[in-house]
């Protein structure tokens, strides 16, 4: 999962927070849609399944959830207290097996990642200003 930058200090920094920002908020409208019509989304904030199954079971969510809406299906069940999304991966030191150079190895890839981002967002960035 791509984070914002802490502090950021350049332009291309702030211009990629504000993106994260945006786009995480819309992805997370879409969560509290999803688990408020599957409550088998809400479980204990911990990863059940490995990450290939989740997304396998978040786009069947999805798949189901444009169906309710083509067949006027109604979208929340009232007086259900909705409080977590359950496919989290717990935090660290928290889950059993924990691999800790495999986690280090996959943050420090995936903040190489985003700084290719940020990157490819600068050069769009400067392309659509000339």
């Amino acid at each position: 999962m791509l984070t914002p930058i802490a502090n950021p200090t350049t332009e291309a920094d702030e211009y990629f927070n504000k993106q994260q920002m945006s786009a995480r908020s819309i992805i997370e409208r879409c969560n509290g849609v999803l688990k408020g019509r599957f409550r088998c989304l809400i479980k204990d904030r911990t990863l059940h399944y490995k990450p290939e199954k989740v997304s396998q079971i978040i786009n069947a969510c999805v798949v189901l959830h444009n169906l309710c809406i083509t067949y006027n299906l109604p979208e929340f069940v009232d007086g259900e207290n909705i409080t977590d999304f359950g496919i989290y991966q717990a935090p660290l030191g928290v889950a059993e097996n924990n691999d800790l150079n495999l986690r280090n190895r996959d943050l420090m890839m995936g903040r190489r990642q985003r700084q290719k981002i940020i990157q490819l967002l600068q050069n769009r960035n400067i392309r659509e200003e000339i």
